[in-house]
């Protein structure tokens, strides 16, 4: 059979394994109770010969009891003097000669009492061969290997039983079966080896008896059965499946007279095939109460034969004891040892020579001396192997004896020692052991469960323990995101947000912290005060950076500051000049902010989303143009008029991390690393990216960028009810040097921009028109009009400045837009307006897009005017679709001609004092506002002092001031750490720093230094322009210095990664530190702020109901300040402990150390008592309560220290162990006998009553017994609602899929819960939809879904853009986007034909008038194009071949 290997296990509560479990694949029959004790007492010769060859004296004594002499010879040569001795006390003369080769002088003794005359010989060293037979029987080894050169083989006989292996070797390579058969029992491996390499197959069956698995699997190799049955007693797997592997029915004994219809022999191997005829893999059957295990990799019975080595070894040795056991003799974190931890031993090896004393500079590496499983002491060896401290000669793996690995290990210390004498250093070795630690998986990145499941690749929520008392803390209040500020939600779907974002997640619903973001807030704010006593270089207003992912408390304090130090809630003068936004992404996070006051701009992500998929995506994917309506924070269906009624918001249309980075990561991707995950890149891969980036926005037909920017700025910068935020990177290349290139959407979007301040005002009517025109695809056309200041409605006849503003856009989504000759676009511009002369701002041309800055630019038949009733009428000559890099569809503004170049249509705020308990509101004047996100993540690091983003700034204030930009936001100012951690640390953007209070001392930052900030703060006040901080309160990177804490790893939400083996375990991190001017500025101005603001300390917060707490200062940041942080790539168990008792190895309080650094004698290994098995670590201690590793296996020991197997539950978790006591992890196990099945996670535990996610990402349900579901179930939620769910015969979950249930109904489940659906549609993966009933099964034929006539086909499938022949013979067409059932409207048919459908939605026949034009249409109801046709007046008319009208 073949070797069976399980891959990739590791265990919670354990040490991560990297498996190849490698198995035999052996059982005979169902029944393992076979022992090597009870065979020997039977009458049967070969039964007992196989027992004699065991180390186990008493059973070897049993077999040396037989009349069988074979048995009895080979009985002899055991180590037992009293087995041999009995074994002597036979008639048999070769028996008894054989057992005289022993060193036990009794034996040997009654083995002279023998008849064998030749046995009794004494002679010396002479040339007669009989006599050379006797001397080879003497301990003198030259002596028996002379005698063993002899043609004579009963004399090469004896030879072979000498205990010299050179001797015995020789004598392995006569020709004399016999002689080899006894040289075969030698214990040199080589000799033995030899021995097997012969035809003779009784010598090769004493040769497989040996411990050495390489003979053993030699000997296996033969066609003899019984040889290869003893084989198949070593404890190498890999000989005894070789072994297996025989013809002999006995000893490859299989499970094929299983009564189970799933148990099936395959070409010799034995299968578990399950109801979908697939073979089982990793996979555990409890069948007739027995428990059988197929691999993980074949899928074929494997054995449970023990993997493990018995017998205790000792491996210490007490010069390797430590001198002290205190902090000043071992390095150490916070008292505990680590991987890296040195020592001060007792005595140096020096030279490699001698054993002396220790001096006050002799430290050593604690992996020198000491391991924490043989593992690492394997890997340890196979490392100082490559660095050439240790023969690379030598075979080092899991399967070498612990003897060796100890006596490797003292020869690896001694050629240390020569080095560090000849090199008179340890400065090598602190890199080499250094090295050592980072390349093992405990001690690095893969014990850490890197996943998806955060930003970083996983999370570590920091919780209390009584071992880390310095990084406790009674808040870290996760998830308290503005609509769970109260911590209400329990479902973290719904919480709007996740609590650990990236690096150290500081816990902001700590008082003290809350008092050091306003310190620092405080600090921002007022930085030119602070740093130059000039209040015109501080900010005016603040970005709270990543809402949905810090303490909502924060929100409450900046808006009480604002309050306290601006005034903002006295009127909106206060308010406008302080402007202060979120950015608050999750959807219902807006309500939030208007029940709290408005304090702050919420961001309008709907209205973003709308514009996103109606135009930028390209043309296959995007929707209708009527979100733009309705999908927003302002409902703009029609007209709207209202003042201080809508939620006062900004928006935008990208941003610097929004629809720029995921581009740039989505091109690295698919062009440069295809295993890149779009976080963690580097400059190269970068500028090779944007080259891709820029070239694809110049392109019609764009792969990456996005399409119609210049539309979605019409819409954005014309829409009411909103502050529109303009982004650098749309008005300049995201990559290169600050403001050094325009992108191609610069002209278009300055002539907005200038236009906005001239004419954008009033009342706003929007709307989408529908043409009838030829062309396929969407015929949607967006109107948008704003009627100008005092002008809120069409009707309004306005006032004197009313008729030179106001603006008009076109815009249409298709490219293959085509107007029919009656088709109409009109933009309805008010009464104020009626015949009046407008003029384009932005026009599409079949040759790009033009922008008229002025009246005077735009050519005369360009211009346009209003009917007597203000409106402005186009039609197919002046509308139609194009594909260029500015537009995919269409796109025109109109403003009125006779503007002078002064008009200024913005409005100015109040500064009436408000009384409804709002900060902001949503008005004219307001509206007036544009910020100005004046930076890009990706532009380059500058060169040279012109190049810095705040030098450019200071000399553009102005060009900013003509484009209307009232508010500039800054990049965050913080000087970045560079490790190259996550993308912000690599581009330097200023949201991955250390040193937060660093905004550009001494050294320049990306954007400059601190005089540069403060002159670009200037230059915009001096202009008119407000400055907006980020504020970045999440995170801290790359704190250097090091603090254990305890650490759980979770997802981004802090829910615990059941998989991983980070649970309540000790973490060496990086948690303190902050930097210079942390220490100088941090808390620096809370006594300040008490005495100014000293409400804002009485202020119980919402999610703690404590005031902030400015008493406590800080100005190191350390663990008690974090909720925790990414993983660090530190690994699970770089904080060393004892496996035995789970205690961490610790200096300080219990000093608790390994036993060899107390000088005593330290034994490890599985120790066979008669209560069962036990286990000492390597540290010398005794396995209770605990998992341990050997090799790839994971054992559990119970409390009184003893091998468990079978069902167990651990800890409140159950696992399940093989007879031999191996875990299962990542495996199925099926109880044939009760139908259940159920799954064991890579952790070992059983999964139950939750989802789990298999690594292909299919989900399947486990209850609370444990058992999977399957076929159709009624699963309970966390919150009590019942769902139905689907689960396939495999357990997988069906989802964005329909199934038929066992009466024959076709059921759908939704593509993200599972849940059945009722009442809706459900989409195929074919893209086609079928709609669900109450009843969740799907509909057929004529169904009235919400006011739609719908068609669904007999299998349940909607007909879209087809037609349906009724049993009357009516013809009904189907729209082919709604489904809709069309009437009084023209459809074409999948060939390209058309019809005309009537009122009641039946195709027409025969001539009809349409539209004034007559037509005629077929029997089947397709309209005649390019024909002529037999008319009733007897006479033929032709219709034209495109309109299809009537030639006359």
């Amino acid at each position: 059979m073949d070797i069976k290997k399980h891959f990739k296990m590791y265990k919670a509560g354990k040490k991560w394994v990297f498996a190849a479990i490698t198995t035999a694949s052996v059982i005979t029959g169902l029944s393992m109770t076979n022992t090597l004790t009870y065979a020997a007492n039977t009458n049967d010769p070969t039964t007992a010969q196989n027992a004699a060859n065991t180390n186990d004296p008493t059973t070897a004594q049993n077999a040396a009891n037989t009349n069988d002499p074979t048995t009895a010879q080979n009985a002899a040569n055991t180590n037992d003097p009293t087995t041999a001795q009995n074994a002597a006390n036979i008639n048999d003369p070769t028996t008894a000669q054989n057992a005289a080769n022993i060193n036990d002088p009794t034996t040997a003794q009654n083995a002279a009492n023998t008849n064998d005359p030749t046995t009794a010989q004494n002679a010396a060293n002479i040339n007669d061969p009989t006599t050379a037979q006797n001397a080879a029987n003497i301990n003198d080894p030259t002596t028996a290997q002379n005698a063993a050169n002899t043609n004579d083989p009963t004399t090469a006989q004896n030879a072979a039983n000498t205990n010299d292996p050179t001797t015995a070797q020789n004598a392995a390579n006569t020709n004399d079966p016999t002689t080899a058969q006894n040289a075969a029992n030698t214990n040199d491996p080589t000799t033995a080896q030899n021995a097997a390499n012969i035809n003779d197959p009784t010598t090769a069956q004493n040769a497989a008896n040996i411990n050495d698995p390489t003979i053993a699997q030699n000997a296996a190799n033969i066609n003899d059965p019984n040889t290869a049955q003893n084989a198949a007693n070593t404890n190498d797997p890999t000989t005894a499946q070789n072994a297996a592997n025989i013809n002999d029915p006995t000893t490859a004994q299989n499970a094929a007279n299983i009564n189970d219809s799933h148990i099936q022999e395959i070409n010799g191997q034995t299968y578990f095939v399950g109801g979908n005829g697939q073979v089982k893999k990793n996979f555990t059957g409890i069948i007739n109460g027995q428990s059988l295990y197929f691999n993980k990799t074949t899928g074929a019975l494997a054995s449970n034969n023990a993997q493990y080595e018995s017998g205790l070894v000792k491996i210490n040795d007490i010069h390797n004891a430590a001198y002290s056991i205190d902090p000043t003799g071992l390095t150490n974190v916070n008292g505990y040892l680590t991987a890296n931890s040195w020592y001060r031993p007792t005595y140096i090896y020096k030279n490699g020579k001698q054993w002396v004393k220790f001096t006050a500079r002799d430290m050593r590496p604690l992996l020198m001396t000491w391991w924490p499983d043989k593992n690492t002491q394997v890997a340890y060896l196979q490392y100082m192997q490559k660095m050439g401290l240790l023969s690379n000669k030598l075979v080092i793996s899991n399967k070498t004896k612990q003897l060796d690995l100890t006596n490797e290990s003292l020869t690896t210390q001694a050629n240390i020692e020569k080095q560090i004498s000849l090199k008179n250093s340890t400065e090598w070795l602190k890199n080499y052991i250094s090295n050592f630690v980072n390349s093992q998986s405990n001690w690095n990145l893969n014990s850490e469960s890197k996943g998806t499941d955060h930003l970083q690749g996983g999370a570590l929520l920091y919780v209390n323990s009584n071992l880390t008392p310095e990084a406790n803390s009674n808040y870290r209040l996760l998830n308290r995101t503005p609509v769970n500020q109260r911590g209400q939600i329990t479902d973290t779907s719904q919480m709007g947000g996740y609590e650990m974002l990236l690096a150290n997640d500081v816990d902001n619903s700590n008082p003290v912290v809350q008092a050091e973001q306003l310190n620092w807030l405080y600090y921002m704010m007022n930085i030119g005060s602070i740093t130059a006593n000039d209040s015109s270089a501080n900010f005016d207003g603040y970005r709270v950076d990543a809402v949905d992912n810090v303490d909502a408390d924060l929100l409450q304090i900046a808006a009480d500051y604002s309050k306290d130090a601006y005034k903002t809630n006295q009127n909106d003068a206060n308010a406008n000049k302080h402007l202060s936004i979120l950015e608050d992404w999750n959807s219902d996070d807006p309500t939030s902010v208007k029940e709290n006051g408005n304090n702050q701009l919420s961001m309008d992500f709907p209205v973003h989303l709308a514009i996103k998929y109606s135009l930028n995506m390209p043309v296959d994917q995007r929707s209708g143009l009527e979100p733009e309506l309705t999908t927003s924070l302002v409902n703009r269906s029609g007209d709207d008029s209202t003042e201080n009624i809508a939620q006062p918001n900004y928006s935008f249309i990208r941003a610097h991390d929004s629809e720029v980075q995921t581009v740039i990561a989505q091109i690295i991707k698919d062009k440069i690393d295809p295993n890149s995950d779009g976080l963690t890149v580097t400059p190269s891969e970068i500028s090779q990216a944007f080259k891709i980036y820029n070239s694809d926005e110049l392109l019609a037909n764009k792969q990456y960028t996005a399409y119609n920017i210049p539309s979605s700025y019409a819409i954005l910068l014309t829409n009411k009810d909103t502050v529109p935020r303009v982004y650098y990177g749309d008005l300049y290349t995201d990559d290169g040097q600050y403001m050094s290139a325009h992108s191609p959407y610069f002209n278009a979007i300055t002539s907005l921009l200038k236009t906005r301040i001239k004419y954008v005002s009033g009342g706003q009517n929007m709307g989408v028109q529908y043409m009838q025109g030829s062309s396929s695809g969407y015929n949607g056309v967006l109107t948008s009009v704003r009627y100008g200041k005092g002008e809120k409605t069409a009707t309004d006849q306005g006032n004197a400045g009313t008729r030179t503003q106001g603006i008009g856009v076109i815009i249409s989504n298709n490219p293959n837009l085509k107007l029919n000759s009656t088709d109409q676009v009109v933009l309805n511009m008010g009464a104020a307006h009626k015949n009046q002369t407008y003029r384009p701002v932005l026009l599409t041309t079949k040759d790009g897009l033009e922008n008229y800055d002025s009246d005077k630019s735009v050519p005369q038949n360009d211009l346009v005017s209003t009917n007597n009733k203000g409106q402005l009428i186009f039609n197919a000559s002046s509308i139609q679709g194009v594909s260029n890099p500015q537009v995919s569809g269409y796109l025109s503004a109109w403003v009125p001609v006779g503007a002078t170049d002064s008009q200024d249509a913005r409005t100015v705020s109040s500064t009436q004092p408000t009384t409804d308990g709002e900060t902001y509101h949503s008005n004219a004047a307001l509206d007036s506002q544009v910020i100005y996100e004046g930076f890009s993540n990706f532009q380059s690091i500058p060169t040279k002092t012109t190049e810095f983003t705040n030098v450019k700034i200071a000399q553009n204030a102005n060009l900013f001031k003509s484009l209307g930009i009232t508010s500039f936001e800054l990049a965050p100012q913080y000087r970045s750490s560079n490790d190259n951690s996550f993308l912000d640390s690599v581009i330097q953007n200023g949201y991955a720093f250390t040193d937060r209070y660093d905004v550009g001392y001494n050294t320049p930052t990306k954007y400059g230094t601190t005089n540069q900030l403060l002159n670009a703060l200037r230059s915009l006040h001096a202009a008119g322009i407000q400055a907006i901080d980020d504020w970045v309160p999440d995170q801290i990177y790359n704190l250097p210095g090091e603090e254990i804490v305890s650490a759980t790893r979770t997802n981004d939400a802090g829910i615990y990664d059941q998989d991983s083996v980070i649970d309540d375990t000790l973490y060496d991190s990086h948690t303190v530190g902050g930097g210079y001017y942390q220490k100088k500025f941090g808390g620096a101005f809370l006594d300040k702020l008490k005495q100014m603001y000293p409400d804002l300390f009485t202020v119980k917060q919402i999610s703690t109901g404590q005031p902030m707490n400015p008493n406590e200062k800080i100005t190191e940041w350390s663990a008690k300040y974090f909720n925790g942080s990414n993983i660090q790539g530190r690994g699970a168990w770089y904080v060393l402990k004892d496996w035995a008792t789970n205690q961490y190895f610790n200096v300080e309080n219990n000093k608790f150390v390994p036993k060899q650094l107390l000088g005593e004698d330290t034994s490890t290994g599985f120790n066979i008592t008669d209560n069962g098995v036990e286990f000492y670590s390597t540290s010398g201690y005794k396995a209770q309560k605990t998992f341990i590793q050997d090799g790839d296996n994971w054992y559990y020991f119970d409390d009184n220290g003893h091998m468990v197997t079978g069902s167990q539950n651990i800890n409140d978790n159950n696992y399940y162990l093989l007879p031999n006591g191996i875990e299962l992890q990542d495996s199925y196990l099926l109880n044939d006998d009760t139908g259940k099945e159920y799954y064991y996670s890579i952790n070992g535990q059983q999964i139950a009553n939750r989802y789990y996610q298999d690594t292909d990402g299919n989900w399947r349900y486990f209850f609370n017994d444990g058992s999977m579901a399957k076929g159709l179930t009624t699963i309970e939620q966390a919150n009590g609602t019942k769902v139905i769910q689907y689960f396939d015969s495999d357990g997988i979950q069906l989802k964005g899929n329909a199934v038929r249930d066992d009466s024959g109904n076709l059921r759908y489940f939704d593509g993200n819960t599972g849940n059945m659906l009722i009442n809706s549609f459900g989409e195929l993966p074919n893209g086609t939809w079928i709609y669900l009933n109450n009843d969740g099964v799907a509909v057929t034929g004529k169904q009235k879904i919400n006011n739609q006539n719908l068609y669904f086909d007999t299998t349940g499938i909607q007909i879209k853009g087809n037609t349906v022949k009724n049993s009357d013979g009516t013809i009904n067409y189907y729209d082919g986007n709604t489904g809709d059932m069309v009437k009084n409207s023209f459809a074409e048919l999948p060939n390209g034909s058309w019809l005309y459908l009537d009122e009641n939605g039946n195709a027409v026949t025969g001539s009809r008038v349409i539209n004034g034009e007559k037509m005629y249409f077929m029997s089947d109801g397709t309209q005649v194009k390019g024909k002529s046709i037999l008319g009733n007046d007897g006479n033929y008319h032709y219709y034209d071949p495109n309109s299809g009208v009537e030639v006359s």
